[in-house]
C-alpha cells in the first residue's frame, strides 16, 4: 500500500465520521459532523469541516454508505435511511473539491476492508463482518481481497432468511436476520412483548435493553435469546456456504455480545458441518469505532 494520508468519510444515518489515514490505517486526525439529509447540503458542511486539512497532499477521498451502492458508477442506488434514490454521490464529493480519487462502496464493506487491515493486520484470508446496529449489514473478503458481487451489492446478511414467513423486515420481506437481530426490531419486538403484560418501559433502546437483560427482566432476556437464535441460524448458513476463518462482529448492538453470542455461537456449531465449524473463530471487534472510517480510506487504495 503506498505511503501517504487519505481521507476517510463514514457517512451514518445521524453522524458522519471523518478522518486523515495513512497507510497503516492510523488516523491522524478525526472530524464528526451531524448528518442532513440533502446531499448537497451535507456535502458541503463536510467540506466546510475539512478545510484545515486543504493544505494537505492526499492521495484521495474514500466514503463509505449505508445502503445498494455501485462503487464502479459512484452511485448510491437506494439509501433507505437517508432517502437518496440514484445518487451520484461520488461526483458530489469530487465537485466540492474533495481529494481525487473519490471511491465510493457500502458502509459495511468499507468496515469489513477496515477490519482486515485494523484487527488482522491484513492477514486473514476469509472474512466476513457482521455489522449489527439499527439493522444488519455485512461485507466479505476473500483471499484477502473485497468481495462485491456481480452488482457491487454483496454482503447483505442481515437479510438471510432465518425464519420462512418470519417477522416483517424493514426492507420489506419476512423472516430477514435484521427483522431479529438488527437494534430497531430488536426494540420493536420488546415493546410489543412490554405491552401484553401490561408494562410500557420508554425510553426504549439496545443499551437499556442490555441493562434489563443484565438485571433478570424477564422480556429483555427474552429478547436477546431471540437474537441469539437468528443470529446462530444465520451464521451456520454462512459457515457452511462461505466456509470464512473469522466471522467478526462490530456496530452498537455487538456491544452486548456477553447477552447472545455464546448462545449464537452454540447454535452455529451444533447446525454447522463439523469441518467448517471447527475452521471458524467467532470474535467481536475491539476497534469497532474506527472501522467504517479507515476501511473507507483504505478503500481509495
Amino acid at each position: 500500500m503506498r505511503k501517504g494520508l487519505r481521507l476517510g468519510v463514514d457517512l451514518g444515518g445521524t453522524q458522519v465520521k471523518m478522518a486523515l489515514v495513512n497507510e497503516r490505517g492510523r488516523i491522524l486526525e478525526r472530524i464528526q459532523v451531524s448528518t442532513v439529509k440533502d446531499p448537497r447540503s451535507l456535502v458541503r458542511a463536510l467540506a466546510a469541516a475539512a478545510e484545515p486539512w486543504g493544505s494537505r497532499s492526499l492521495l484521495g477521498t474514500g466514503v463509505g454508505v449505508a445502503g445498494n451502492v455501485d462503487p464502479a458508477r459512484g452511485l448510491v442506488r437506494f439509501a433507505p435511511n437517508l432517502g437518496w434514490k440514484n445518487l451520484r454521490l461520488a461526483d458530489l464529493f469530487r465537485q466540492a473539491g474533495f481529494p481525487s480519487p473519490v471511491v465510493l462502496d457500502n458502509d459495511a464493506t468499507a468496515a469489513a476492508w477496515g477490519a482486515h487491515h485494523l484487527e488482522f493486520g491484513g492477514k486473514t484470508r476469509n472474512l466476513i463482518v457482521l455489522t449489527l446496529g439499527t439493522g444488519v449489514g455485512g461485507g466479505l473478503i476473500f483471499d484477502g481481497r473485497l468481495y462485491r458481487g456481480s452488482s457491487g451489492t454483496a454482503g447483505e446478511v442481515g437479510h438471510l432468511t432465518v425464519e420462512a414467513g418470519g417477522e416483517p423486515c424493514p426492507c420489506g420481506h419476512r423472516g430477514c436476520l435484521e427483522a431479529y437481530a438488527g437494534g430497531a426490531s430488536l426494540v420493536r419486538w420488546a415493546r410489543r412483548a412490554y405491552a401484553k403484560k401490561g408494562r410500557v418501559v420508554d425510553p426504549l433502546n439496545p443499551k437499556i435493553l442490555y441493562d434489563r437483560a443484565l438485571r433478570g427482566d424477564s422480556v429483555a432476556r427474552a429478547a436477546w435469546r431471540r437474537a441469539a437464535g437468528a443470529l446462530g441460524t444465520a451464521l451456520t448458513g454462512l459457515v457452511n456456504v462461505l466456509n470464512p476463518d473469522t466471522l467478526l462482529l462490530t456496530g452498537g448492538v455487538a456491544r452486548a455480545a456477553r447477552l447472545f453470542l455464546p448462545e449464537a455461537t452454540r447454535v452455529m456449531k451444533k447446525n454447522a458441518f463439523k469441518t467448517p465449524a471447527r475452521a471458524v473463530r467467532v470474535l467481536v471487534s475491539k476497534r469497532m469505532e474506527d472501522l467504517g472510517v479507515v476501511g473507507s480510506a483504505l478503500l481509495v487504495e
